[in-house]
């Protein structure tokens, strides 16, 4: 039987010019990957961090089966390379 994993995930870059959220949602209706997220971004003072390219950091709760975290993961790091996104990291949060 398969378990459900909590992931915790860090970005960094233009999230939000990129649109990498909605992306990242698209991919994951279209997949057949037991999945879902939360997400959070920060952006610094809007204007300035467009004009200046400054990024936005973005923290995702991916709830994933443990059946396609691998999968998940692989398709989450090929859209932020073609995005130029950063992971700064993924981590698995322990069950209490």
């Amino acid at each position: 039987m398969s378990k459900a994993r909590t992931l915790e995930v860090i970005i960094r870059g233009d999230l939000v010019q990129r649109n990498l959220i909605l992306k990242l949602g698209e991919a994951l209706s279209e997949s057949k990957f037991k999945a879902d997220f939360s997400a959070s971004i920060v952006v610094p003072p809007f204007q300035k961090a467009v004009a200046k390219h400054y990024p936005s950091l973005g923290v995702l709760y991916v709830m994933v089966d443990l059946e396609d975290k691998f999968n998940f993961e692989r398709m989450l790091t090929e859209l932020c390379k073609a995005e130029c996104c950063e992971i700064v990291s993924i981590r698995e949060l322990e069950e209490e």
